[in-house]
């Protein structure tokens, strides 16, 4: 004998059920913008985000006016209009995550800090993408497990907690002056392009020397005089593997590794050969100072000696040298008439995409 459903003799049951799987998905786009005299859902980005629900996504709008310091302690989407492209930047002083923060993605924001606030939580499957980050350093008041960083501009410091677990590192131009692990179970480190002016120290904290990081498919590069070194581990242990990088300097000096565990495949003082970069000014990355010009600096590769070769370092990903952020449209007003009859017709140019 078969057995057969009806819903037609619990209609109001049915009916409950349909409508509690559309809440179970539901989510609000909310609109912040902190420029004067424009009509907004949000002018503070705290009010924003506190309003908001779990899975709400929030569009923050360009401004010369930074979004101050904020706390996210909800799973939400963060998406700003980019954080390079002059006069069209969405600028976060400090981003705080806090207990609660699961699930959420952050995008195309300028944010001087990323830190953390609260304790005793686990915060999992956290993105920061397309952004650019001053410094970035979760400290070990929380578990953070699943965290990707990919796609970033970082000119500070990253530091990698012993309470994290499960982070991806790739795609992102570190300009910093070094990055720090302590004892991480599982680091995705690679396809990465570093660049700092001076010695380069990498330091893996590690108690018992059985946690090695892996640094992969990623390219150092400096402008010096000078003979300069990547110092991996200069507190004396032995847990960092180099597989498949690339080393050069700009200048008339060397780049060498130092320490750890060297493996093949690795080119020291050999140029990656990007598309377009300028040794000759300091605001670029092949200058002699730790710095990247996104209007100038192409940093995708071209065919060469360099060990990537046509593929690319990224392999497909398009690195967004504005900071757009990756997958959603942007608007820009390329030109318009300066006055106007009274009830004449305005003529605007706009150029619209998507990455």
């Amino acid at each position: 004998m078969k057995n057969f459903m009806s819903f037609s003799k619990s209609p109001l049951i049915f009916f409950a059920f349909l409508l509690f799987a559309t809440l179970m998905v539901a989510q609000t786009t909310h609109i912040v913008n902190n420029n004067p005299d424009v009509s907004t859902n949000f002018t503070d980005l705290q009010a924003a985000i506190d309003a908001a629900n779990n899975g709400d996504i929030l569009y923050v709008q360009h401004s010369p006016s930074s979004y101050g310091n904020v706390e996210l302690d909800k799973e939400l989407t963060i998406i700003g209009r980019s954080h390079a492209d002059v006069g069209y930047t969405t600028t976060i002083t400090t981003l705080s995550l806090n207990g609660g923060a699961d699930n959420s993605v952050i995008k195309g924001c300028r944010i001087n800090s990323v830190n953390r606030l609260g304790s005793g939580s686990t915060i999992d499957n956290v993105s920061f993408n397309d952004n650019s980050i001053g410094s970035f350093d979760l400290n070990n008041t929380h578990n953070w497990t699943n965290f990707t960083i990919k796609g970033n501009v970082i000119t500070g410091s990253v530091t990698i907690r012993s309470t994290m677990e499960n982070v991806v590192i790739t795609n992102n131009l570190l300009l910093g002056a070094g990055f720090t692990f302590y004892e991480v179970e599982s680091v995705f480190f690679s396809y990465n392009i570093i660049g700092y002016g001076t010695n380069y120290p990498i330091n893996n904290f590690d108690s018992d020397d059985s946690q090695q990081l892996n640094i992969s498919n990623s390219i150092f590069v400096l402008n010096s005089g000078a003979n300069r070194t990547i110092s991996l581990n200069p507190n004396g242990t032995n847990t960092i593997q180099i597989d498949n990088c690339v080393t050069y300097n700009y200048g008339s000096g060397n780049y060498t590794f130092s320490g750890g565990d060297i493996n093949g495949n690795v080119q020291e003082n050999t140029n990656p050969n990007f598309t377009s970069v300028n040794s000759g000014t300091s605001s670029s990355l092949a200058g002699t100072g730790s710095n990247y010009d996104p209007l100038n600096d192409d940093l995708t590769l071209t065919d060469g000696p360099g060990l990537f070769g046509s593929e690319g370092l990224f392999e497909g990903y398009n690195f967004i040298n504005l900071g757009l952020p990756t997958g959603y449209p942007s608007v820009k007003i390329l030109s318009h008439d300066p006055t106007i009859a009274k009830n004449g017709n305005l003529s605007v140019t706009i150029e619209a995409k998507t990455n």
